[in-house]
């Protein structure tokens, strides 16, 4: 099947072409049709499924009317962002506006940009305000999509979607998630009208085209083990992940201190930061970038090679989501644990959950160590600044400041040389003479 057997606008069909899309995936297959036939539909899709386009396109094919049309909730600031600019993609071709709206956002420039928009993407808290002061205008949405439903209920975000439902008036509803909770199935019936079910068949909760293993190691020693598991594996992008902000600022600054060009994200950092360290990992001028779980829906970067968890993580589905942001769009993909003696039985338990094996592996050669270090010597060392040239002194070039210099220190040696004249005083005329 290709993309012009799914009965979609010729604007679409050429974004997508542009986009290098020639096939749809199998979540796109089966949920675009449901969605242009008016249905609710729940996705359980694995990351890196391209569920993304799967409501993307039939929105765009559907929107009909000014004003909003649809609303996308996502969990996180990077999330909202990154489906924007997928929209924004995809309707290159159409007179269809998409914004943005996340906290630590300029707020004045979100509310002229509601007056024109057709698509909203936006975080719960930050959709809420603009529909309570009345800055977005839903009379007119057809569309409701909860992305990453499950990690927005691990968020606590449960009672702002009631309330962005309740907000809005008769509408299709869209779920996708990686995983399905008992609370989105309650969610469903109390606020879905019939929904269509699609859960895409696979024997483990993880992508099949990831190689994992994990590494066991002291915990006194996981910082060593992290540099030696970055040059052994030589990859050219990689995302490390942390439990806690305290442990990746840690981290940043042992590989900083290893002469390593990376960067750090997490709730502290400034939005603008954020997306520069997102920016420059796509364009692949930055090769590792040391995170929080804050990143691990949010980042979608199609070629990333490695994905290393610094620490285990304390829920199991952030395993699946951390590992998703490798082996995307039908590239292989990699992840690698550090497992202390304290982790063990969680990595036991991460494995019953995705009902796969994760390999064990000794470490790796030196060898391969000596290769990669000099790999990241050569790629990712800052070049040194030129010499400076010296500046060699022309009698016969002079500026108009060095020759005004000059007069000046001549009249000043000629000062020098002048015989010091007495100074008169009116008491002279009456000293005595001896």
């Amino acid at each position: 099947m290709n993309f012009s057997e799914l009965n979609i606008k010729p604007e679409i069909l050429k974004a997508v072409d542009k986009l290098g899309f020639k096939t749809p995936t199998e979540v796109q297959q089966i949920a675009i049709p449901l969605v242009l036939s008016g249905k609710d539909v729940i996705v359980l899709s694995k990351t890196g499924s391209g569920k993304t386009l799967a409501f993307s396109i039939p929105m765009l094919e559907m929107i009909d009317k000014e004003g909003v049309n649809a609303i996308i909730v996502t969990p996180t600031r990077e999330l909202a962002i990154q489906v924007h600019k997928d929209i924004v993609s995809l309707s290159k071709f159409m007179k269809v506006k998409s914004t943005c709206v996340y906290g630590a956002h300029n707020i004045d420039k979100e509310i002229e940009a509601l007056k024109e928009a057709n698509i909203v993407v936006g975080t719960p808290g930050r959709l809420i305000h603009h529909m309570m002061e009345n800055n977005l205008d839903t009379t007119s949405v057809n569309y409701l999509v909860l992305d990453e439903a499950d990690r927005m209920l691990d968020m606590g975000f449960i009672d702002q979607i009631k309330s962005i439902i309740y907000y809005l008036p008769k509408h299709r509803t869209l779920l996708f998630s990686a995983t399905i909770p008992e609370e989105i199935k309650l969610l469903s019936s109390d606020y879905m009208e019939n929904p269509e079910y699609i859960e895409l068949e696979s024997d483990t909760k993880t992508v099949d085209n990831i190689k994992q293993e994990y590494i066991r190691v002291d915990k006194h020693k996981k910082r060593k083990v992290l540099v030696d598991t970055i040059y052994g594996t030589q990859a050219k992008s990689c995302i490390i992940f942390c439990n806690t902000r305290y442990e990746v600022d840690r981290v940043y600054k042992h590989l900083k201190e290893k002469g390593f060009y990376c960067r750090s994200i997490h709730g502290k950092n400034s939005q603008a930061d954020r997306n520069k360290s997102i920016d420059e990992l796509k364009k692949g001028k930055l090769k590792i970038l040391i995170a929080t779980d804050v990143a691990a829906r949010g980042l979608h970067v199609d070629d990333l090679e490695l994905v290393i968890n610094y620490d285990v993580p304390d829920n199991k589905d952030n395993y699946i989501h951390r590992i998703g942001r490798t082996g995307r769009a039908g590239n292989k993909g990699r992840s690698i644990s550090l497992v202390t003696s304290d982790d063990i039985y969680s990595l036991y338990e991460i494995e019953e959950h995705i009902n796969a094996r994760i390999d064990e592996r000794e470490g790796f050669s030196r060898e391969d160590i000596n290769k990669g270090r000099a790999m990241y010597k050569h790629n990712t060392h800052k070049k040194k600044r030129p010499p400076k040239k010296k500046v060699v002194h022309n009698p016969h070039h002079e500026t108009d400041v060095q020759r005004e210099l000059k007069k000046h220190r001549a009249k000043v040696e000629v000062k020098k040389e002048e015989p010091k004249k007495k100074k008169f005083s009116i008491f002279s005329l009456f000293r005595r003479k001896k």
